[in-house]
């Protein structure tokens, strides 16, 4: 993954496991959410699939909408003053050309202060991304285990089971996020640039070098519901 990648996977591990616990202070009320994300395709990730004859479905609980995806927010939890948190979502993306194809599934957007913002993503019966993962929330149990049992083992099952599921890449960065609040809850909005992984995954898939890291992918937009 590279060793950037592979700092930010522990440092968003150690962190959204304080966040969990309620170990960030008073001024960190965690609360749960729910709700819906809807993906925006950028013109220019349009006409990159459209050229190279790359088409794009929704899979599982994830719906097209008008030209967009929409994804059901599945879990969440994150602080109600920052929004900095985790979203995790149900559903995925299939890639196809020809007989080949490939699958991107159960988005998870993790914001974390000091550590920047991701969206990891899973690529099923395919194994491997979770080792810096689970290192970071190893140390952070090792240390805080005995004041908060059931919160890390919350934590560790969650992560155990997501990176079960198959391999887990960062699909894109999450840049120039936005956020409106409002009585019940939140509007999130956030550009999508393609990460190194996803830019690797499309460019086997088209058959040749047609798309670099950082490439624009599209915008999100994510009601959020507080529970």
């Amino acid at each position: 993954m590279g060793l950037r990648t592979s700092k930010l996977f522990a440092a968003l591990a150690a962190s959204a496991a304080l966040m969990l616990v309620g170990a960030a202070g008073a001024q960190a009320k965690v609360v749960s959410v729910t709700g819906s994300t809807t993906f925006t395709p950028s013109t220019a990730a349009s006409q990159f699939l459209s050229t190279h004859g790359v088409s794009v479905a929704p899979t599982g609980k994830a719906t097209r909408e008008n030209g967009s995806f929409v994804f059901p927010i599945a879990a969440g939890f994150g602080n109600t003053r920052t929004y900095n948190g985790l979203l995790a979502h149900k559903g995925g993306l299939k890639f196809s050309k020809g007989s080949r194809s490939a699958v991107v599934r159960n988005f998870v957007a993790v914001r974390v202060r000091g550590a920047g913002a991701v969206l990891l993503a899973q690529i099923p019966a395919l194994r491997g991304g979770c080792g810096h993962l689970r290192q970071g929330l190893k140390a952070f149990g090792l240390e805080k285990a005995r004041k908060h049992p059931k919160a890390t083992r919350r934590l560790v099952r969650a992560v155990r089971s997501y990176c079960s599921g198959g391999k887990v890449i960062v699909l894109a960065r999450l840049t120039n996020l936005q956020k409106q609040t409002d009585y019940n809850g939140a509007l999130l909005s956030a550009d999508l640039k393609l990460s190194g992984q996803a830019a690797r995954l499309l460019n086997r898939l088209a058959g040749q070098h047609a798309v670099s890291a950082g490439a624009p992918l599209g915008t999100a937009e994510s009601r959020v519901l507080l529970d």
